[in-house]
């Protein structure tokens, strides 16, 4: 159970890039908070409490450490390819998705957006705010706040599709979960081409064979 849990927040960051900043090349730190089901509060410490996102000129990469290790997604957004890497407990594996497999892999509902006049600082940066309306497991409708800036011109995140920004703060919820996401910090970087490259020591297979692995072959 608690490995398939694994694979679902790593799929959960794969969608969370869709396309790269054109304009900006740096690293924003995020915090994350959690609302956790009574049932998932004991796996609460093995949750990364951050999340690193790099921004190349043609390239994502998102940084998460937990207490099981090391997770790396990686997206090249001209071909829309993303790998994932993983190093637990010395074993290092890239997994490599391509274009078709992330739209099988992401059938959640586009939102919607109900734009306001808020506003709010976040990480420095002027924030517009919007209510993002989204259906829930249930069908029921979830709104929750989404704060974006416009100075930062892309959005990174393909729940996010048709927001009219970069989203720095704003909640999702993924089985069970409501995860907060804060950006804390922003830094305007050159970003090495090299920044993006699959590291030696990785064990390269696909999806299916990845899952198999996790679960054992059944």
């Amino acid at each position: 159970m608690m490995k398939t849990k694994v694979v679902a927040l790593m799929l959960l960051a794969v969608t969370f890039v869709s396309s790269v900043i054109a304009q900006f090349e740096g690293k924003i730190v995020y915090e994350l908070d959690y609302e956790l089901p009574e049932a998932m509060e004991a796996q609460r410490a093995m949750l990364p409490p951050s999340m690193d996102m790099i921004i190349g000129k043609d390239n994502v990469k998102i940084i998460q450490k937990t207490m099981m290790g090391e997770q790396v997604v990686i997206t090249d957004t001209k071909k829309d390819e993303t790998i994932l890497l993983m190093d637990m407990a010395g074993q290092k594996t890239a997994i490599k998705i391509p274009a078709e497999e992330k739209e099988k892999q992401d059938k959640s509902p586009k939102p919607e957006f109900k734009y306001d006049s808020k506003t709010k600082k976040v990480a420095g940066y002027k924030c517009k705010h919007a209510v993002m309306v989204m259906k829930g497991d249930d069908g029921e409708e979830i709104e929750t706040d989404v704060y974006y800036t416009e100075e930062i011109p892309a959005q990174a995140n393909t729940k996010l599709k048709g927001l009219k920004g970069f989203p720095l703060e704003y909640s999702v919820t993924n089985r069970g979960m409501v995860i907060t996401m804060t950006a804390k910090n922003i830094e305007k970087i050159k970003v090495a081409k090299s920044e993006f490259d699959v590291p030696e020591g990785y064990k390269v297979m696909t999806m299916e064979e990845f899952q198999e692995m996790m679960t054992g072959g059944k």
